[in-house]
């Protein structure tokens, strides 16, 4: 299948790309950008397709047998090693694992208010338990079943998602009302990704394993106030959040081989939010 990407360092035509947490909001369009340098997707994602509203113009991809869908829940190590087998036996191996899967409570859509969101005097036990189950057990799964097919073939690329909230604190004063902040689950997780993915970089570079890591700031999306997107921006030298699509370059390109020198890296992409 041609593609604009042909014959360039970013075509990933023949490559076979999974992509835990495909169905979220960077996911999606990750899933997008790889089927256009040409790549085979699986996603990988606790949402299940039939409760997902799929972009029309992916619908043909599906038909061609270049994008598959495999229910999972990444905390489960079974379900995970099923995962990896269907997709095997579908596209025949494993070249690049994106690892965009994190907890922000309900899976569908982001909720204000909700125990995810609490102050750290308030936050619940349960919740701090579950995000790390997610963001860090369910990555060590991910990322020790399929390295494991990638060690045994010698090669591979796996891309970690952190966050500008990983490298700095939280700046409470931007949400105001909202019931939106960024709790200290989801940092101190993201955070731990970034070590984490220089670790399997360092011990997985004779395999000719490439590790790195992607840390996006502020995406716009519906739910958040128009307050909250003007405070944000104005923090943020470029002046605006990003949108959904802005994260597809910077993927491709530490997917393809256009990085190809490139490992245990962090990849900031947050408009010059943690410039100052």
């Amino acid at each position: 299948m041609s593609t604009e990407y042909e014959n360039t360092l970013f075509s990933m035509a023949g490559k076979v790309v999974v992509i835990v947490g495909g169905l979220g909001q960077i996911g999606i369009n990750t899933v997008a950008i790889m089927l256009e340098a040409g790549a085979k997707v699986a996603v990988v994602d606790i949402i299940s397709r039939q409760d997902y509203d799929l972009p029309e113009s992916m619908a043909g991809y599906s038909d061609k047998k270049m994008l598959a869908f495999f229910k999972t829940d990444i905390t489960n190590e079974s379900q995970v090693r099923r995962a990896a087998e269907l997709v095997v036996r579908l596209f025949g191996s494993i070249d690049v694992l994106i690892n965009h899967g994190h907890y922000k409570g309900d899976p569908l859509q982001l909720r204000p208010h909700s125990p995810f969101f609490a102050p750290v005097e308030d936050y619940p036990f349960e919740i701090w338990k579950e995000t790390i189950d997610v963001n860090l057990n369910g990555l060590f799964l991910v990322s020790k079943i399929f390295g494991k097919l990638m060690v045994e073939q010698k090669r591979g690329v796996i891309i970690n998602t952190s966050s500008t909230y990983g490298i700095v604190s939280a700046r409470q004063t931007i949400y105001g009302d909202s019931g939106i902040n960024s709790p200290i689950s989801y940092a101190a997780t993201k955070a731990a990704i970034l070590n984490f993915s220089r670790y399997l970089a360092t011990h997985w570079a004779g395999y000719n394993i490439r590790v790195n890591t992607i840390s996006p700031g502020g995406v716009r999306n519906a739910n958040q106030s128009d307050e909250f997107v003007e405070k944000y921006s104005d923090m943020t030298p470029l002046n605006r959040m990003a949108a959904p699509t802005e994260y597809q370059g910077a993927l491709l390109f530490l997917a393809s081989d256009a990085s190809s020198y490139m490992t245990g890296a962090n990849l900031v992409v947050d408009g010059g939010w943690t410039a100052w």
